[in-house]
């Protein structure tokens, strides 16, 4: 393995999934674990009853897609916010 890699292995539904990651992700890998464990016992106490462990799974990566559309749209807000910020205060330099 690289010297600027480390490897993080994921565990989901009893499953072991190896990850080989930059040093600097390997928090956020692991971050991802805990969350995910989190969540999937949540939805298998709450919706056992209606859905094997797979269809909870796939929950879990559509929750993750939503989120993650949503961080980067509220993301391109702010930047345009910022960006016409600094046009304003380039305009005053500008006169």
């Amino acid at each position: 393995m690289e010297p600027d890699k480390a490897k993080v292995v994921i565990k989901l539904n009893g499953k072991l999934i190896p990850f080989v990651v930059d040093n600097a992700d390997e928090p956020y890998f692991r971050e991802a674990n805990d969350m995910l464990s989190d969540r999937l016992a949540t939805l298998q106490s709450d919706y056992s009853a209606h859905a094997d462990t797979q269809m909870l799974v796939s929950v879990l990566a559509v929750e993750a897609l939503v989120d993650g559309l949503k961080v980067n749209e509220r993301y391109q807000k702010l930047r345009s916010e910022v960006q016409g910020r600094l046009d304003i205060i380039q305009g005053k330099f500008n006169d």
